[in-house]
């Protein structure tokens, strides 16, 4: 579904009413909360808990554009995780951090996901955009989970497969991954985890070089900083780091 409520109408508020109808019990679904305005059929979905939204996040959303000629790239922030139960931060400060950090970007588009994992995500995501072709943005820690080789994930999706080579099937017939490395995970650890995936898996995986340096700019780095009192600078774009302070937020 399409949030039809204009950005600067979006108060605390109302995004808390958003999340409220993104049930992760329901049928998956993905509101569209900030649009992009540039138009083609290749789209990526970058999904993450943004905790909060950091200058390499916006980085890598940048280079898989540019990378891959991705028409726009998806912010998808989630109501559920896979591991995690709870942050540090509400999810309507974490989503309103989004909207902050992508305003004035014409490719990249800010939603919601009811659902943790990517085959319900490519459920809810489907109708939004028909035609279009997917690639899902992820790092290397995540799309080993996707690949999911002991079989932990299968039984807590949405929709029922056999086994976890039943839901993979399924999910990359639909889609692409585009896999980043970062944390010293590259090409070679990439192509290793995918020699014992069958042929039609590992033809839908691309690989995106992405620096160490900004690789390791995560959140949980921002979060400890913020903490301890040490510098954030160039970890957080201007907007961001102004609304965490106004808010008090990561204290």
């Amino acid at each position: 579904m399409r949030n039809d409520l204009p950005l600067h109408e979006l108060s605390l508020a109302g995004l808390r009413e958003i999340i409220a109808g993104a049930d992760p019990q329901g049928e998956p679904r993905v509101e569209i909360i900030k649009r992009a305005t540039s138009d083609g059929p290749r789209v990526g979905v970058f999904a993450s808990s943004f905790n909060p939204i950091t200058t390499a996040h916006l980085e890598l959303m940048r280079r898989a554009r540019e990378a891959f000629s991705l028409a726009e790239v998806l912010a998808l922030a989630g109501r559920a995780n896979a591991d995690k139960r709870s942050y540090e931060c509400a999810l309507e400060d974490r989503l309103q951090m989004l909207l902050l950090a992508l305003r004035d970007n014409p490719h990249l588009a800010v939603g919601l996901s009811s659902h943790a994992f990517y085959v319900d995500m490519l459920e809810a995501l489907a109708p939004l955009y028909p035609q279009s072709d997917l690639h899902f943005v992820v790092g290397f820690d995540t799309f080993e989970r996707v690949l999911d080789r002991d079989d932990r994930y299968t039984a807590k999706y949405h929709r029922r497969f056999g086994d976890r080579l039943a839901a993979l099937h399924h999910l990359f017939s639909q889609c692409r991954f585009i896999v980043a490395g970062r944390s010293g995970a590259g090409r070679d650890e990439v192509r290793a985890l995918l020699n014992r995936e069958p042929a039609a898996i590992r033809s839908r995986v691309s690989y995106l070089d992405f620096p160490t340096d900004l690789g390791e700019r995560s959140a949980s780095q921002v979060r400890e900083c913020l903490q301890t009192g040490q510098s954030i600078a160039g970890l957080l774009p201007a907007a961001v780091a102004n609304y965490i302070a106004a808010r008090g937020l990561y204290q």
